[in-house]
Order: structure tokens, then sequence, then C-alpha cells
């Protein structure tokens, strides 16, 4: 089966389980965030716990893209701070790795991962060994020439990986304080978002950080604003992301209910969720 609409889930309510599935790393915690149970594809948060480490090579057989949301982990050599980025293949050798203080990574697995213990080769045009986010510079403008025909400006774009093979876009959006897309978007291929920080308001409810949706192809959202400015990682799967527009009549609801679309294993996380912020 395909994965399940996740539209959207507060990713601290999701339980913390032991173990990473595909036993790769049996002495870290996981979320999950959304899954696919054919393929084995997921998006995690992965909590390594003060003093990890693995000490002799290890490579997995699936992509591994992450993002610290905080704490910081050593991987062959390079620190990786809050917000630092990274994509590697399958193959690419992790000869050492260590979390002195932990850590909390927002983790993207092409498959279940399972580890090898000596390197089998990669593939060098994939690997995005390490982004600094935060020092990266952006593009500002109506999606930075992403998409054609959005009226909204402003937003802040950073691309960490334009993938040489699929085509799958991974990016941060910067959105400022005040802003409003006021038309409603539907894309050809899955989108997938996680809250960084600030505040999101749309038709499911307002997206704080933590806030995770996975929305498959040909589904119909919008309109958003956010009143003080909000900073999402954003992920196109199946390809790039396009976007057609459609005009949507009114004023902006700027205090939505939160109504989630959730697989039925979730749905008992959010029966006591109340619209607020939260700790990781």
């Amino acid at each position: 089966m395909a994965r399940p609409h996740v539209d959207f889930i507060p990713a601290q309510v999701v339980p913390w389980q032991a173990g990473l599935y595909g036993g790769a790393r049996p002495d870290v915690a996981q979320r999950v965030l959304s899954m696919d149970d054919d393929s084995g594809e997921s998006s995690l948060m992965v909590r390594y716990p003060a003093g990890w480490h693995r000490d002799e090579p290890e490579a997995l057989d699936v992509d591994e893209e992450f993002l610290v949301l905080d704490g910081a982990i050593e991987i062959g050599g390079q620190h990786y701070g809050k917000l630092d980025y990274a994509h590697l293949p399958p193959g690419y050798s992790r000869d050492s790795a260590h979390s002195a203080g932990g850590a909390v990574v927002l983790t993207f697995f092409s498959g279940e991962p399972h580890a090898r213990s000596a390197p089998a080769g990669f593939d060098e045009t994939r690997l995005v060994r390490h982004i600094d986010v935060r020092r990266m510079t952006g593009r500002v403008g109506a999606r930075s020439g992403m998409f054609d025909g959005i009226r909204s400006v402003g937003t802040n774009h950073k691309l960490l990986r334009d993938d040489p093979l699929s085509g799958e876009l991974t990016w941060i959006i910067g959105m400022p304080a005040a802003w409003v897309l006021d038309q409603m978007e539907t894309h050809p291929v899955n989108e997938e978002e996680f809250a960084i920080s600030g505040d999101l308001a749309g038709p499911r409810g307002v997206m704080r950080p933590g806030a995770y949706f996975w929305r498959p192809p040909g589904i119909q959202h919008g309109p958003f604003g956010t009143v003080g400015g909000a900073l999402h990682l954003v992920r196109s799967k199946g390809g790039p992301l396009t976007t057609e527009l459609e005009e949507k009549p009114g004023p902006f609801n700027w205090d939505p209910a939160y109504d989630p679309v959730l697989p039925s294993a979730y749905q008992d996380f959010v029966a006591e969720y109340a619209d607020r912020e939260m700790n990781y």
C-alpha cells in the first residue's frame, strides 16, 4: 500500500519506540511520522542518547537524509549541529559516529535501513555531505521562481537537494510575519513538510514547531498564512514539485480548528491534543 495521508500531526504526540526499524541502530529511539509498509520508506524523528557512539564503519543500503533539530552528532569526522543537513546515499561509509550530548534528528529513509559493515561504494552525484542551513544564502521571492502564478511574495528558499536521478527536491522555506498565500494549490507528486519554528494557519489547523504532513498527489490545499513567521522543511517525492493554482474567495481564516486527516493508528495520539506549542 502507498503511504497513508497524514495532514497534519504534531510529532510530539507520537510515542517514542526503542530501536530503529530494520535493526541498524538498536540503541536509539524513533518516532514514526509516516511509513510505507510495502517499500519501508519512512519519515522519522530519531533520538540519539548522550554518549551514543559507533566506532566501526557502517554503510546503509538506503538513502539517509536528515536535519538536526536539537543537540549535535558527528559522523565520519563531520560535526552536525542544530539545523545542519545531509543526504547520504546507499553505500556511503560512516567511518565512525558519536553524539556526546545526545541529539534529536529529523530523518528520512528511502527504504528499511540495514547496515553493512564494509562500504560498497556510492553515487557521489547524490551525496550532500553537509549544509549549515542557518549560514546558507537563500533566494527571496514568490517561491523563488519555482512556480509560476503564485501572487504571494517575500518567502526565503534554501534548496538543500535536487536529486540528479529522480528530480526530487528538498528545501527550507522561511515565511515572514504576516505572510499570506490566498490561493489553493494542487501538486502531481507527494509533498512532505515539517514545521521547524513559527506558526502557519491553514485548512487543517495551525502548524506549530513539530507539526508534520505527508500529502499524496492531487490533494488540494490552502490558503495559508502566518502571524509571526515560520520556518519549514519541505520535500517532494516522486519528482519535482509543480503546482496548479485555484482562487479561493472570501476572507482568510486566521483561527482554524485542528481538523486532521490521519490513518487510524494515529487517531488516538491526537485525541487530547489542543492547539499549543510543545517541546520536542
